[in-house]
């Protein structure tokens, strides 16, 4: 016979044996029905989850077990906490507090000394004298019978086995954040892996946070350096937050792109010099922001907030059983990640967390923005929050995700993808109509329109002009062929042709350039302004360094290509509207898209092509201002016979 707490007011008894007696510390119960193998009674008087550990049914005691309680709606509104979790430092003492409104018994551990904490509903407390600084420390939690040693799900330094107790004063000081972003489509992304970016590179601390930042004679600067002066107002770093599924000392055993959390809060060590030393941690991260704050680039910084790694080991279970995740009606976790943990985003104490980790980053690293992994599997409602919050810190900080339509229990009206982006207009969207127009279909050898295909023309004006669709603003729409998912711009094309051909370098400038020119937020891989391949692997997250590692070839023509088209958009706010309006036009001649940006200054013609025809470009006293290919010029006329955006520039 097992007992189990379902309800503030509800128990459920495994068993078809007749019950005849049953006893709760003086609350009353009351039979209600039986299903199956299951029987339910009520009580009087709310279950003390803090206290009620054992009940006597036909004058036997049980033990009493935590059930399906943590998920039901009445829990959930009942217990909330606004103040502050974890710990709170200071040299003479060092204060815990842990919400779990269901353990019976807490103990914070500190360097493998007990110290008992005390319920005040609906967290447990403790202050312990001295100064604690870089002593290890846990959570022996007791749910029912039997103590566990818990991680704190709000810990903010690691070691490489525990969390750890520092003085946070003692870690390096921030520089404040120059970036001032009056909106999304004046600035350009480029989003970049910690290890992936410099392994290969010519400096001394390959992979870790430090290479970001040391100089390399190949690139006459750091990778920050370079990646400014490509034209990038902000640098979006895979996931940095402690994550699983590598090996921070043996550093070559495995790798991971990061999309497996662990600790919120923490920093990763795989990219820590010393990741036994949690000071080493945060400075590294903390290093790279300050040198980006320095030469006025961005930090972004990509959270995972739907789901964790492991649902058994990561904390949360063990302090407050199914309160985190997701679940169906039946009580089942729910998988719409894929993973079988959906992070239940509506539960306040959780969202709570989310949103208090963010504002750590944004305060204490300077984060300048977040891109939130399958922000679809997210409610609006959450989403508003972390801007609300954010924006209070940051006033000029990014927030944008995957809003992919993806099913969950989440009701459709309330779900953080694209179709639903009325009501949370401040936050953007990756644009997939953008990328499966441009680059092709996401799966199989389909050709897009950067890469000769006719047929999308259409599709690939409601693109350049912002994809007005689907969006209320431009501000919305990142504009981009490839990320770290799926295949690069260039294997795409090797797939779709099956074999290697020289003009592919042709249709990749093509696909960076409509980019750079679109309305909206052009975003750029790294490495694909130098043709980046990953050897066909359409899914690295795992690859070795083999796969994942950039060559940095930046005497590519693309790279100065871009460079000189990056500048062009800058220097014109046309490029940069805002709203939808008559300042736009775009229509197909022949085999051409051409878009015309004009204001009463100026006047900017893009003729576009995607074949390898010869075409005669009118000039009509307009000054050639981009050719993305070779063009030849005369009084009247360009002659180009190259895909490519060829920019013809009037002044009024």
């Amino acid at each position: 016979m097992r007992i189990f707490i379902d309800g503030l007011n509800l128990l459920r008894v495994e068993s078809k044996e007749h019950i005849y007696q049953i006893e709760l510390d003086q609350n009353q119960t009351n039979w209600l029905k039986s299903d199956g193998f299951n029987q339910f009674f009520s009580t009087t008087h709310p279950i003390s989850l803090h206290q009620n550990d054992v009940i006597t049914i036909n004058h036997q005691t049980y033990p009493l077990e935590i059930g399906v309680v943590g998920i039901t709606k009445e829990f959930e509104k009942k217990f909330r906490y606004s103040g502050q979790l974890g710990y709170d430092y200071h040299q003479t003492h060092t204060s815990f507090a842990l919400f779990s409104p269901v353990a019976k018994e807490v103990f914070i551990v500190i360097n493998y000394k007990e110290y008992p904490m005390t319920y005040s509903e609906p967290v447990w407390k403790a202050t312990v004298q001295g100064d604690l600084e870089g002593l290890t420390y846990w959570y022996k939690i007791r749910l029912v019978n039997e103590f566990k040693n818990v991680n704190d799900p709000y810990a903010i330094a690691s070691d490489h086995l525990h969390n750890v107790i520092i003085d946070w004063n003692k870690t390096l000081p921030m520089i404040d954040s120059p970036i001032k972003v009056k909106n999304p489509v004046d600035t350009v992304i480029y989003e970049g892996h910690v290890r992936d970016m410099s392994i290969h590179l010519d400096v001394e601390s390959k992979g870790l946070f430090e290479g970001l930042i040391e100089h390399s004679k190949k690139l006459n600067g750091t990778v920050l350096q370079y990646i400014k002066r490509l034209g990038m107002t902000h640098l979006q770093l895979l996931p940095v937050f402690d994550f699983e599924d590598v090996d921070d000392i043996d550093k070559t055993k495995q790798y991971n792109w990061g999309y497996n959390p662990s600790q919120y809060f923490c920093v990763e060590g795989w990219f820590s010099k010393n990741p036994q030393d949690p000071y080493d941690r945060i400075n590294g991260l903390k290093k790279v922001v300050n040198h980006a704050h320095q030469i006025k680039l961005g930090i972004n910084m990509d959270v995972v907030y739907n789901h964790v790694f492991d649902h058994l080991t990561f904390p949360y279970d063990d302090i407050v059983p199914g309160y985190f995740y997701r679940h169906t009606n039946h009580y089942h976790m729910t998988h719409a990640c894929y993973l079988d943990n959906d992070v239940e985003t509506r539960n306040y104490m959780v969202r709570k967390l989310i949103i208090d980790s963010l504002k750590h980053f944004a305060i204490h690293y300077k984060i300048d923005g977040f891109r939130f992994d399958l922000m679809g599997l997210l409610d609006i409602e959450t989403m508003l929050e972390i801007n609300h919050e954010l924006k209070q810190i940051n006033p000029n900080i990014m927030l944008y995700g995957e809003g992919w339509n993806m099913i969950s229990e989440v009701p459709a009206k309330s779900r953080s993808n694209m179709n639903n982006q009325n009501q949370f207009s401040m936050i953007g969207h990756f644009n997939d109509f953008y990328r499966n127009t441009m680059k092709g279909e996401l799966h199989g050898p389909g050709l897009g329109y950067a890469m000769g295909n006719q047929h999308l023309a259409q599709k690939a004006m409601e693109a350049i002009i912002g994809s007005p669709h689907m969006f209320t603003s431009p501000n919305q729409s990142l504009n981009y062929v490839e990320c770290h998912d799926n295949m690069t711009y260039y294997d795409k094309m090797l797939l779709s042709c099956g074999y290697e051909n020289p003009e592919f370098k042709v249709c990749q400038d093509f696909a960076n350039h409509l980019i750079a020119i679109s309305q909206g937020v052009p975003f750029y891989h790294a490495g694909q302004e130098f043709y980046r391949s990953k050897k066909g692997i359409e899914n690295s997250y795992n690859s070795p360094d083999e796969i994942n590692q950039i060559h940095w070839h930046i005497k590519e023509s693309g790279v100065k290509k871009l460079k000189q088209l990056l500048k062009l958009r800058k220097k014109h706010p046309l490029y940069r509207q805002t709203t939808y309006n008559s300042q736009i036009s775009i229509s197909k001649e022949r085999h051409l898209i051409v878009y015309r940006l004009e204001n009463d200054k100026e006047l900017l013609i893009h003729y576009i092509k995607n074949t390898f025809e010869i075409e005669k470009l009118p000039l009509d006293q307009g000054k050639l201002v981009f050719p993305s290919q070779k063009a030849l010029t005369n009084e009247k006329y360009i002659y180009v016979d190259k895909p490519g955006i060829y920019i013809i520039h009037f002044q009024k």
